[in-house]
């Protein structure tokens, strides 16, 4: 929610906050009620509401600088970039120059934000979906080293084992227990 931090932010809602927040959960269950083909679109832009409410109320109990917001703003847009990239960018160099940055500055500025690196980011991203297309499709590894990028299956093989800890084999037999979808 705030810039791909794993760490939990507890925050002291004034009472207005707290009615406003309390509103779009009213919100977002009344629409979850509904069963229509605009419910889907519906509930994101309430999510959205909710999110974009969060980050303004953790922003203001935080005191985010302008220049603080500017970082974070980089930072967010790096993640959005990832997210739309991963399969085919894998170096930091690419999104450094989608953003119109260093990959230097880059790395300064994450640093600065305590963020993991702009690496680090890339790599759990494609770690997340690698994950991901192992526990929920039947395809092999192989399919799924493609679909990721890979040159080969040795090479997402040995990235996979070095994320993870396991090969792609122990992962999928460890974990996987019906929920592979034909």
């Amino acid at each position: 929610l705030f810039h791909g931090s794993s760490q939990v932010m507890k925050l002291k809602l004034s009472p207005e906050q707290s009615a406003n927040l309390n509103d779009i959960i009213r919100i977002f269950r009344q629409e979850s009620a509904v069963r229509d083909n605009l419910q889907e679109e519906m509930l994101r832009i309430i999510l959205k509401r909710f999110i974009i409410t969060c980050t303004r109320i953790a922003r203001e109990k935080c005191g985010v600088t302008p220049e603080q917001e500017k970082a974070f703003d980089i930072v967010r847009r790096f993640y959005i970039l990832v997210d739309q990239h991963f399969r085919e960018k894998k170096q930091v160099q690419d999104y450094a120059d989608l953003l119109f940055r260093s990959p230097k500055t880059l790395s300064n500025l994450f640093a600065s934000c305590g963020v993991p690196s702009p690496l680090r980011i890339i790599h759990e991203r494609v770690e997340a979906e690698a994950k991901r297309l192992l526990l929920y499709t039947p395809k092999s590894a192989k399919e799924i080293s493609e679909l990721l990028g890979f040159e080969d299956l040795s090479t997402f093989s040995r990235f996979f084992k070095k994320m993870t800890g396991e090969s792609v084999s122990d992962f999928r037999k460890l974990n996987t227990t019906g929920n592979i979808a034909n």
